[in-house]
């Protein structure tokens, strides 16, 4: 390989992550709005599979940070690091205040002919609302994913620390460690955190992680990369067909539990991301012509894309009772999911809105 050669492979790999991280946007916005049946869902498998887009999404985060923060940085003081990381939380925190706010004051004050998520807060109470936004015991739904990032990037520092130190093998059994006690005082955030921290370690040594697989024989990198794609489809289709035919909500596995998180769907996690990383690497060029302006727009702007999802859900629960048609439901999602892509393409829209 040349050295011109390299940087577009690189490109490459980047532009895949950011279509799988719009990928699993375009699921979350589907599976939030909880509009079934539509046509969707055999590809979103409604949230209720083996593993998900959110645990999907968190992998992707922590991976960037390791790789990002913890490796291009590396020269860096880890103060600066640090200050960036821990700002990056704080600003994280505060949209989650903002939205978990403005969502369940909407949830208070207006008429829904859809469903709206459950508030665990007695009406117009705003003293026990904003108490319990402040303490993280409470988070709307729709935006439940800003809570987890804003604790793991204030934490991120710390595993940065220890890799800089070739103290990996510390970052994951504190990980591990962590996730079980999450299981045995049933806390949310220490549970998941394993879905961010794993993947960190393994941001953090992706150069050579690449290095290596590169250096095999490209007879067995194909076996590799095919063999992940094959697992992941199979079991998402074993998965999908134990869940799908049985009415929505109603599929639980003890095996692959998400509340408390299991090992075994931490793992399965884990391999189908490495799986679709690898099946969007082959369909990049497929995907680039046809649904390029919609993933990459979503990959890039991801975070923007989650905070202001929010506003078509919330207009189609206001404006549309829930119905068993499927042909409106799948409008419905559709129509979520291009009014999505519509705002972030509102001039200077990251001015306001985190990216």
């Amino acid at each position: 390989m040349t050295a011109n050669q390299k940087p577009k492979s690189a490109a490459k790999r980047i532009l895949a992550l950011d279509y799988l991280r719009g990928f699993f946007i375009l699921i979350i916005i589907i599976d939030h709005l909880w509009r079934w049946p539509n046509v969707f869902e055999v590809i979103s498998g409604r949230g209720e599979l083996w593993a998900s887009a959110a645990e999907g999404f968190v992998i992707i985060s922590g991976l960037l940070v390791g790789y990002v923060r913890g490796f291009k940085n590396r020269k860096l003081p880890l103060l600066t690091v640090s200050k960036t990381l821990i700002k990056r939380g704080a600003l994280l925190y505060l949209w989650m205040l903002i939205t978990t706010l403005a969502l369940t004051v909407t949830s208070w004050t207006l008429t829904f002919k859809g469903a709206v998520a459950h508030v665990p807060v007695a009406q117009y109470d705003w003293h026990s609302l904003l108490a319990s936004a402040l303490r993280l015991d409470y988070t709307h739904t729709l935006t439940h994913f800003l809570y987890l990032y804003a604790i793991f990037l204030v934490l991120a520092p710390i595993a940065v620390w220890l890799l800089r130190h070739r103290q990996a093998w510390i970052v994951g059994l504190l990980s591990f460690g962590l996730w079980w006690l999450g299981r045995f005082v049933n806390v949310e955030w220490l549970q998941w955190q394993m879905l961010f921290f794993v993947p960190a370690i393994a941001g953090f040594y992706l150069e050579s992680i690449l290095g290596w697989f590169t250096s095999l024989r490209p007879a067995t990198q194909k076996a590799i990369r095919i063999g992940s794609v094959v697992l992941t489809l199979a079991t998402i289709t074993i998965s999908m067909a134990a869940t799908l035919p049985l009415p929505p909500g109603s599929f639980s596995s003890v095996l692959f539990s998400r509340d408390p998180l299991t090992l075994a769907r931490v793992v399965m996690s884990f391999i189908w991301f490495i799986g679709l990383t690898n099946l969007f690497q082959y369909m990049l060029p497929v995907l680039q012509r046809w649904l390029g302006w919609l993933l990459e727009t979503f990959g890039g702007h991801s975070l923007t894309a989650y905070i202001v999802h929010i506003i078509p859900l919330m207009l189609c629960s206001l404006l549309f009772a829930a119905t068993d048609n499927i042909v409106i439901n799948s409008l419905l999602a559709a129509g979520s999911v291009l009014m999505t892509w519509a705002i972030l393409k509102i001039p200077h829209i990251n001015k306001f809105i985190p990216r």
